[in-house]
């Protein structure tokens, strides 16, 4: 057991332990740990050349963004200087328990300031729109949308063939966004590059990233 609990990165706000590197060992879903660290990572390291552009939401502070009374928002999200940002990103959980942990299912939503629009990303088949959906209306005061143009569009995603690659897909999927964001670069497109073989490298290419981070940061 201690060895499970072991640390294994503390990144920032990213706190990993050896069972967190365990869920990248089999078809697990992953947890909002991982993906949160991958988002930091993005933003922070990856391309932290655009950090003025990009805002890569925790799935924790997204889980209450969706469930806390509207009120409680403002003390939250005015850190995160949302209404500068060019693109938001944000990875939407099925779980609208507020008083459980956990879900079943991981998509993307992304803002999109110049077009004035939320794009969703969902490789199940549209499984997380309605909740997508809502969480896109509740943050579109706080990142100054004009509610009357505001659009939200579910976009045309790679699909998983399983039941447990649904956040290795949000985080690909937002990797290549931020390139082709930030980086212009778009030469090659969202299905060409997030394949379900390449979902299947990106597992133990995350679990050396957070082996390389961690030796980088020990101290």
């Amino acid at each position: 057991m201690a060895n499970e609990d072991a640390i294994v990165l503390n990144f920032n706000d990213s706190l990993l332990r050896a069972s967190d590197l365990e869920i990248l060992d089999g078809p697990n879903w992953l947890n909002d740990k991982l993906i949160g660290f991958c988002f930091e990572y993005y933003e922070r390291e990856q391309f932290n050349h655009s950090a003025d552009k990009l805002s890569l939401i925790s799935p924790s502070v997204t889980q209450f963004i969706k469930l806390a009374p509207v009120e409680e928002l403002t003390v939250i999200l005015e850190s995160l200087n949302l209404p500068l940002k060019q693109f938001v990103f944000l990875a939407v959980n099925d779980n609208e328990d507020s008083n459980n942990v956990g879900g079943t299912h991981w998509s993307l939503l992304v803002y999109i300031r110049s077009k004035q629009e939320f794009h969703h990303f969902d490789s199940a088949n549209h499984t997380n729109e309605h909740i997508a959906k809502k969480l896109a209306y509740r943050l579109q005061p706080f990142v100054h949308a004009p509610r009357g143009r505001m659009k939200f569009i579910e976009m045309d995603s790679p699909q998983q063939d399983n039941c447990y690659d649904c956040g290795i897909y949000v985080i690909s999927i937002a990797e290549h966004l931020c390139r082709e964001f930030c980086e212009c670069i778009n030469d090659v497109s969202l299905s060409q590059v997030v394949t379900t073989t390449a979902v299947s490298k990106k597992r133990e290419q995350l679990k050396e990233l957070i082996r390389r981070v961690a030796e980088e940061h020990a101290s």
